[in-house]
Order: C-alpha cells, then sequence, then structure tokens
C-alpha cells in the first residue's frame, strides 16, 4: 500500500456530484468532524494540489483514513472538476475558466467562495 503524503490544499470529490469540497492544509481536514464522519461511497476521493490521488478510508465513528491511490489526475482533469463545480453553483462564464496548474485551480475554487 502507497503512503504518500497529502500535498495540502485537496479537495473532495464526490463521484457522481459536481459539489468539491477544498481542504485548505492538514489542520482542517483533522480539525472537521464532518470530513471524517463516514458518510463517503467507494469512488469518493481526495486530490491534492499535485494531482495525486487518495482513497476515503473508514467507517463512521472510526475516522477517515487517506490511503493514496497511486493514480494521479491531470491538470486538465482537475480543471473539468472545478468547471463542473463553478456551473453547478451558478458562475457564469464557466467555459472561459483557465488554470495554468492544480495549484491555480484550487485558487479559483476558493475564490468562487466553497473553500473548507
Amino acid at each position: 500500500m502507497n503512503h504518500e503524503p497529502v500535498r495540502w490544499p485537496a479537495i473532495i470529490v464526490h463521484a457522481g456530484d459536481p459539489e468539491l469540497v477544498l481542504v485548505a492544509d492538514q489542520s482542517v481536514w483533522d480539525a472537521c468532524e464532518e470530513m471524517h464522519a463516514g458518510h463517503y461511497q467507494p469512488d469518493d476521493c481526495l486530490v491534492d494540489v499535485g494531482g495525486q490521488v487518495f482513497r476515503l478510508v473508514g467507517a463512521a465513528g472510526q475516522g477517515i483514513e487517506l490511503q493514496a491511490s497511486g493514480e494521479t489526475l491531470p491538470l486538465v482533469e482537475v480543471l473539468g472538476l472545478v468547471k463542473a463545480h463553478a456551473a453547478h453553483t451558478g458562475s457564469c462564464c464557466v467555459a472561459k475558466l483557465y488554470a495554468a496548474t492544480i495549484a491555480d485551480a484550487f485558487h479559483m475554487l476558493a475564490s468562487l467562495g466553497d473553500d473548507a
């Protein structure tokens, strides 16, 4: 099993749902009880600023462990997630959104007012 560290910030991606949750850093992840409630589906994941994908493993009441999947999302896929989120929240001109890096895409997400 891969135990790569998360490079913050990161986003929580709920499979089949355009809503994203931006997690600024480890302290936010550790402090937010809602993120550890165990309500994740098997295809939900956390994607860090390097594009690294982590599985959200655990059961309600036992906390959630982040396990590196070995998968990395390219910028184009991360930007697609951010665009879908922006469209879902009613942002205009979503097609024109551009980011040069995943970090830039996360900053864009934060500017939409949805950071954790």
